[in-house]
C-alpha cells in the first residue's frame, strides 16, 4: 500500500524510486512494469541506486526468475516461486493463494514442461465449470507454442479410444467429463499428471462427491500419478493430501498476500437526501469519510439503488461490475444502467455491433442484449452460450463494454478481473446468503494484476442488517471440508437413511444423503468393506462398523456389475439394481427400451417412455408427470443440434399458443429466453447425460444377459452427444477443433457429409470458402482464431520436418 501510494502519488521522484524498489523487494516485478509502462516510474531503476543495492536487485531478479524452457523465463512472484520449487519435489501437492495471485499461470507452464521433457505422456486438468473448461483449453493451447509442443493435443472431449492416446495429450474436463472419459475406455486410463483446480469445490453439496469419485479414479488407475491441488486462500490446504500414498513426498504451498491493492468502500445515502451518498473507507479501526456523489436520479427501489450507485462511479471510467443475486436482477439491472446512459453520445463500435447481431441471430430479435451492449453494457450469468459468455467478458476486458452485471458465475471459477465491483447484500441464488470466503473470492476480481495497481469493492447499504445481517464480511480462509465428511457427521441421519435405502420409494430419496451414500455402497461393493474409504478413516471403528452392517443389506441381492457402479457415482447401487429387475421383469423387446437416434421424429416419444422409468426407478428428477415432456424435448432438440435460438423460438410458439395470451406484447419473453437457457444447463446438459448414461450401461448389461448385445447401438455416445449437444461425427469434429457449439451448428449447416473427422474439417477451414459464408461476424472471428492456431501448429511440424 505504502510502495503503490508513493509510486501513483506521490509525484515525486525519489518517493516514486523509492516505491518501485520495494514492489521489487515484494517480488512484483509486474506492478514494477506497470507503473514504467504509465510513465510514473522512469526506466532502468537499477542506475538510479547505489551498488550494494544493485546487487541486491540483481539477486532478487534471479531468485524470481522461473525458467519455462530454454528460451523462455518469466519473474514470479513470491508464491509463484516457491510454488515452482516445491512442484519440482512433490508428488502430491496442494496450492492456495487468493485471486490473482498466478496460481493458473505457473502450474499450467509446469505441466507443459513435464511434457516437453517427456516425463509425461497424459495429463487431465480437472475445472469446475464448463467455462473455466473453455478458458483454460484455450491458454494451454497459446502456451504450448511457447514450449514447442505445437503438435501437443489439447482436448476438451472426452473421446477414450485407442487412437486418442496413441499420442501425448492433455485433457481439460469437468468432473462430470472426466467420468465420461474414464467409462468409455475398455481399461481405465492411467494418466500421469492431474491437476485440480478450485479443490475447495468438493464440499458442494451436488457436485463434490462427484469431484471426490473422479479424482479417486484417477488415482485407482495409476497409484503414481503426480497431482496438484489448487484452491483460492484455504485455511487447512493440508487436508487435500491426506490420501497420498505412503512414502510418497507432499508439499504444502500457501500463500494469503495479494498482487494488487485492494479498497473496501460503503456507500450510503444521506439520512432524508435519497439522491445524495457518502463513499467511505472500511478500515479495521472503521469508516473513514473520502466524499459524496450525487444519484442520477431518485433511487424508487432497490435495483435503481444498485444501478445507480454504478452509474455515479462508473460513468466516466472503464471496467465496473455489478453483482447481483439472479439472472433476472442482472437484466433489470443492466436496463436501468443503459438507460442511465441516454443522455449520452457513442460512437458506432464494429465490435459492440458485432456482438448485438449476433444476439439478434443466434438467441432471439427481443433478447435484452441486443440493444444494450450498443452502450457498452452487458449481463453475463452461467447459462449463456459459451460464444457469447466468452464475447462478452474480452469486451469487459478491453474496456468496450463499461458495465458488466453479473451474478455467481464469477464465484465459480471464471477468471474474470475488474477495476470496481458494486455489492448489496449479496447472496448465492435467491437465499442462501453468501459466505465471507466466497465475498472474498468475488472481492478479488477487483483490481487486475498487471493492468491496475488496486481495485475497489463498493459495499452497499452496509448500514441496513436486513440487507448485511452481519455487517461487512471478515476475511477469512476457506475451510476445505469434503461433502461426505459432511454428511458422515450427520451419522445419526445417515444411518437411518441407509437403514430404510433398500425399500425406500423413489420419491422419498434425498438427494443430499443419497450421494454420499451412493458412494459408500459403490466402495462396499467394489473393496469388501469401508475400512479403507477416506472419509471413513475419520470414524471409530464401532461407527464404521455399523456402516457397513447398514449397507450389507442393500448389498445382497445386487448383481450390476461392478463396472457400472463405478461409472455412475452420485445413483445409488439400490437404484441401478430397481432398474436392472425393471428391464428383466418387463415382457416386452428390449430393443424398445433404447433410445431413437435425434434425427427421427419419434425420438422424443421414446425419451418420453425413458424419462419415466428413470423417474421410477433412479431418481424422481424429471418428475413431476407434467414435467417429463418438456425435459423430453429440450434433451431431443439439443441433441439433435438445435440452435439455442431455434429452441427459444420453439418455447415461445408453445407459449404463444396458450390462451392466457392474447397477443405477443403479453409474452414475457425475457424471462422464457432465460428459463430456456437454464432448462438447458440443468436438464439437457446436467441431468440427461448423468441419468441417461446410468440408463444404458445398466440396459447394456441386460442385452449381455439376453445375448443380444450386437443389437445394443454401441455407434451412438449419448452422453458425448449431450454434455456436447450434437449427435454427428462432423458436428463432434468441429468441436474437437476448438469451435465452440453454436460455431460449429452455425458453420455445419453449409457441410453436407455428417461423418467427417477433425482432419477433414480442418481442411475445409483451411479452405477458407466459409468467409464467404452468411454466419454472425463472431463465428467467423473464432473461426479464424482456431485456423490460425491449427496453422501455427502445422508450420511447427513443417519446419521441423523440413528441418
Amino acid at each position: 500500500m505504502v510502495a503503490e501510494a508513493a509510486v501513483c502519488f506521490s509525484g515525486e521522484p525519489i518517493y516514486q524510486d523509492a516505491g518501485g524498489l520495494i514492489l521489487a523487494r515484494l517480488s512484483n516485478h509486474r506492478a514494477v512494469q506497470l507503473a514504467q509502462d504509465r510513465e510514473l516510474l522512469r526506466p532502468e531503476l537499477e542506475h538510479r541506486i547505489g551498488k550494494m543495492e544493485q546487487l541486491l536487485l540483481t539477486r532478487r531478479r534471479l531468485h524470481s526468475e522461473i525458467f519455462l524452457n530454454e528460451k523462455k523465463s518469466i519473474l514470479g512472484n513470491r508464491f509463484q516461486t516457491e510454488l515452482w520449487a516445491k512442484l519440482a519435489s512433490s508428488r502430491w501437492l496442494s496450492a492456495t493463494a487468493p485471486t490473482a495471485a498466478g496460481k493458473t499461470y505457473a502450474v499450467l507452464n509446469w505441466l507443459l514442461l513435464q511434457h516437453a521433457s517427456g516425463n509425461a505422456k497424459s495429463s487431465v486438468f480437472i475445472a469446475p465449470t464448463r467455462a473455466l473448461v473453455s478458458e483454460v483449453e484455450r491458454q494451454l493451447n497459446q502456451l504450448k507454442l511457447n514450449h514447442g509442443l505445437n503438435s501437443l493435443k489439447v482436448t476438451s472431449l472426452p473421446i477414450n479410444d485407442e487412437g486418442f492416446h496413441s499420442e501425448p495429450f492433455i485433457a481439460v474436463f469437468t468432473q462430470e467429463r472426466l467420468h465420461i472419459f474414464l467409462n468409455a475406455g475398455k481399461e481405465p486410463h492411467s494418466f500421469d499428471y492431474a491437476i485440480v483446480d478450485e479443490a475447495q469445490k468438493l464440499s458442494d453439496e451436488r457436485r463434490g462427491v462427484i469431484l471426490q469419485d473422479s479424482i479417486e479414479r484417477v488415482v485407482r488407475a495409476n497409484s503414481t500419478c503426480r497431482l496438484v491441488f489448487l484452491s483460492p486462500h484455504s485455511d487447512n490446504p493440508e487436508v487435500l493430501l491426506e490420501e497420498a500414498p505412503d512414502g510418497v513426498a507432499t508439499s504444502v504451498v500457501p500463500s494469503n498476500t495479494a498482487t494488487v491493492m485492494q479498497n473496501l468502500l460503503v456507500a450510503e445515502q444521506v439520512s432524508g437526501k435519497t439522491k445524495e451518498w457518502t463513499l467511505s473507507l472500511a478500515t479495521e479501526e472503521g469508516k473513514r469519510p473520502l466524499g459524496s456523489f450525487s444519484l442520477y436520479d431518485r433511487p424508487t427501489c432497490v435495483r435503481k439503488r444498485i444501478a445507480f450507485v454504478a452509474l455515479a462511479l462508473g460513468k466516466k471510467t472503464v471496467g465496473t461490475l455489478v453483482y447481483v443475486n439472479t439472472a433476472d436482477s442482472a437484466e433489470r439491472v443492466a436496463a436501468l444502467i443503459y438507460d442511465g446512459l441516454s443522455n449520452d453520445v457513442f460512437e458506432e463500435d464494429q465490435e459492440l455491433a458485432d456482438l448485438s447481431e449476433f444476439c439478434e441471430k443466434v438467441i432471439h430479435p427481443k433478447f435484452q442484449l441486443v440493444h444494450l451492449v450498443k452502450r457498452g453494457v452487458a449481463f453475463h450469468y452461467g447459462n449463456m452460450p459459451s460464444l457469447l459468455r466468452e464475447e462478452i467478458e474480452r469486451l469487459f476486458t478491453s474496456g468496450k463494454i463499461r458495465f458488466l452485471v453479473s451474478t455467481s458465475t464469477l464465484i465459480e471459477g471464471v477468471n474474470l478481473a475488474c477495476r470496481t465491483i458494486i455489492i448489496r447484500g449479496p447472496k448465492k441464488g435467491l437465499r442462501q446468503d453468501m459466505s465471507p470466503q466466497d465475498f472474498w473470492n468475488l472481492a478479488g476480481r477487483a483490481g487486475r494484476w498487471g493492468a491496475d495497481f488496486y481495485g475497489n469493492i463498493v459495499c452497499v447499504d452496509v448500514s441496513k442488517r436486513e440487507v448485511w445481517p452481519r455487517g461487512l464480511p471478515k476475511k477469512t480462509a476457506y475451510p476445505i471440508k469434503r461433502e461426505t465428511d459432511q454428511v458422515l457427521e450427520q451419522f445419526n441421519d445417515l444411518s437411518e437413511y441407509l437403514s430404510k435405502r433398500v425399500d425406500m420409494e423413489t420419491a422419498s430419496v434425498n438427494g443430499k444423503l443419497e450421494h454420499v451414500a451412493a458412494y459408500l455402497m459403490s466402495w462396499q461393493y467394489r473393496e469388501g468393506s469401508l475400512r479403507d474409504a477416506p472419509p471413513i478413516k475419520k470414524l471409530t471403528k464401532k461407527m464404521a462398523g455399523e456402516l457397513e452392517e447398514l449397507i450389507k443389506p442393500s448389498l445382497e441381492a445386487i448383481d450390476v456389475s461392478q463396472a457400472i457402479v463405478d461409472a455412475n457415482p452420485g445413483i445409488s447401487i439400490v437404484a441401478l439394481q430397481r432398474l436392472m429387475n425393471f428391464f428383466r421383469n418387463d415382457g416386452r423387446d428390449a430393443t424398445l427400451f433404447l433410445p431413437i437416434p435425434p434425427e427421427d421424429s419419434d425420438s422424443v416419444d421414446r425419451f418420453v417412455v425413458i424419462f419415466d422409468i428413470i423417474n421410477l426407478c433412479l431418481a424422481p428428477v424429471f418428475a413431476p408427470e407434467k414435467r417429463v415432456l418438456p425435459c423430453a424435448l429440450t434433451t431431443w432438440d439439443w441433441m439433435r443440434g438445435r440452435t439455442l435460438g431455434q429452441m427459444i423460438a420453439a418455447r415461445l410458439k408453445r407459449e404463444r399458443a396458450k390462451p392466457k395470451y392474447q397477443s405477443d406484447e403479453e409474452l414475457p419473453y425475457a424471462r422464457f429466453i432465460r428459463e430456456t437457457m437454464a432448462s438447458v444447463e440443468e436438464i439437457a446438459r446436467f441431468l440427461a447425460p448423468k441419468y441417461l448414461g446410468a440408463y444404458l450401461s445398466v440396459l447394456r448389461q441386460h442385452f449381455q444377459e439376453k445375448g443380444i448385445s450386437k443389437e445394443f447401438p454401441d455407434e451412438f455416445p449419448y452422453d458425448l452427444f449431450l454434455e456436447f449437444g450434437v449427435s454427428t461425427r462432423t458436428l463432434i469434429s468441429l468441436i474437437g477443433m476448438g469451435l465452440s457449439r453454436t460455431s460449429s451448428i452455425e458453420l455445419s449447416n453449409y457441410i453436407v457429409r455428417s461423418d467427417l473427422g477433425e482432419m477433414e474439417v480442418l481442411n475445409i477451414l483451411v479452405g477458407g470458402e466459409w468467409e464467404g459464408l452468411d454466419l454472425p461476424a463472431l463465428v467467423k472471428r473464432e473461426i479464424r482464431r482456431v485456423t490460425e492456431q491449427k496453422r501455427l501448429e502445422n508450420s511447427f511440424d513443417l519446419n521441423a520436418e523440413n528441418s
